[in-house]
């Protein structure tokens, strides 16, 4: 029996009372952390040693982990040290039962140069078990010379009071590990992942999308000048000849008056002509040139009356004035073809999306649509696609985009309403919708 079990000396009295002592500490720690730090670092009241190591089976596979270590706050994971010490335990567990103490020197079995320059060259393993024996942990000890016989006894203690009261803290979990497989069950999952990558799905792709009207109808600048005033209000109903908007009308009014004159002054020129091509020969001659300039300044005073007649523009339809504020066009210059405003059928809708370049699929027309709208985006509303365009265009928010349509499948919502769609494509395995655009991605890094 070991020197402390008999108590033949003061001195093993106290050191077997400080061992009780350090037994009741452990039992009475709350965390697990707490329980790990205090053995490593409170057992060299009992025994010596240079550094100890508390070490936990891996989640997966058959290694141990370390958990704490003496002297260190936390454990880096990427310490060449701790790397060292658990790829070492794993090759010795060919060698010897770890559900066994077993001492070793680190000479004879390193695997690594980061145990090359360790200062403690003897380590003692001393195992936690578990309820039904097999440990789940151990305490490793590295010091310069080996263990004594009273010095395991007491080790072997300490991870027995350890081993129980990691247990008690776990629930009798004391490592939560990922079960192995075996081939069979490899094998079935392998078939059940490729089973469920075949699956057929269909590409969608998430786009901006706005309620806009199916036929406009643009009311454009018929000339360059002011807008003088706007006489509708933005989304009022208008009726078919009803003045919209009146431009300034004073040049219009001079040019008119102007084009009136030169055709009455080239008329003149003419019936004088005319009057006496009997009685002067050399006047004759001049009929016909001023017959084409009656005739380029009466097509003069048709253009100016023409345009003076549209410095008012009434609807051309019937249907809802579409436009943002009167303010922003009202003494307004504008040039000719320029846009102003739109008159639409509020009950002829449709779906406007710009689709990413980056989205890009091939689409069929009558692929499903939906859209939510930003107002409310519980509610979808169902589409069928119309129209795709060939090529990509610029979007006002600098990106690439191809111009989508789709006709609305029941109510028609406000036009403007703006939210996101979703696009549906052909049926494609589940696993190229996954990879679709990483692959697409690494092709264009790679450049293949």
């Amino acid at each position: 029996m070991s020197d402390i079990a008999t108590g033949s000396s003061p001195g093993d009295a106290k050191t077997l009372a400080v061992l009780l002592q350090f037994e009741a500490d452990i039992r009475r720690q709350s965390t697990l952390p707490e329980l790990q730090y205090l053995v490593a670092n409170e057992a060299r009241a009992i025994l010596p040693y240079g550094q100890m190591f508390v070490l936990c089976k891996a989640t997966l596979g058959e290694g141990y982990e370390v958990k704490c270590a003496s002297s260190l706050a936390t454990v880096d994971r990427n310490a060449p040290l701790i790397h060292a010490l658990e790829r070492m335990l794993a090759e010795l567990a060919s060698e010897f039962d770890f559900a066994k103490p077993r001492e070793f020197d680190v000479a004879r079995v390193k695997t690594d140069e980061a145990l090359s320059d360790y200062p403690y060259s003897q380590m003692y393993w001393q195992p936690l078990p578990g309820e039904d024996g097999t440990p789940f942990g151990g305490l490793l000890i590295a010091r310069e010379e080996t263990l004594r016989d009273g010095e395991k006894y007491r080790l072997a203690r300490i991870a027995e009071t350890t081993a129980h009261a990691w247990r008690a803290l776990t629930n009798n979990r004391p490592v939560r590990r990922i079960p192995l497989l075996d081939s069979r069950k490899k094998k079935w999952i392998a078939a059940g992942v490729a089973v469920v990558m075949l699956f057929p799905v269909r590409l969608t792709a998430l786009a901006p999308a706005e309620i806009v009207a199916e036929r406009p109808y643009v009311i454009a600048a018929p000339f360059s000048g002011r807008i003088a005033s706007v006489e509708v209000i933005p989304n009022a109903a208008v009726r078919k000849g009803e003045v919209l908007l009146r431009f300034d009308d004073v040049r219009l009014a001079n040019e008119l008056e102007l084009a009136e004159e030169r055709l009455a002054v080239a008329r003149s020129r003419l019936e004088r002509s005319t009057s006496t091509a009997f009685a002067e020969r050399d006047e004759t001659y001049d009929i016909s040139i001023m017959q084409a300039e009656v005739e380029v300044a009466q097509a003069e005073y048709n253009y100016a009356r023409q345009l003076a007649g549209q410095s008012a523009i009434g609807a051309p339809r019937d249907g809802m004035a579409l436009f943002s504020d009167r303010r922003d066009w009202e003494g307004r210059a504008v040039n000719v073809g320029e846009p102003i405003m739109q008159v639409v059928n509020p009950n002829e809708v449709m779906i406007r999306i710009d689709l990413p370049a980056a989205e890009q699929m091939s689409l069929d027309q009558g692929a499903k649509v939906k859209m939510w709208l930003d107002s409310q985006p519980l509610w979808a509303i169902d589409g069928v696609l119309e129209t795709a365009s060939y090529q990509a265009r610029e979007t006002p928010d600098g990106t690439l985009a191809f111009a989508l349509t789709a006709t609305i499948d029941g109510d028609n919502p406000r036009i403007g309403s703006r939210g996101t769609a979703q696009v549906y494509g052909r049926w494609v395995p589940l696993i190229y919708s996954l990879l679709r655009r990483p692959i697409a991605a690494l092709r264009q890094f790679v450049g293949v």
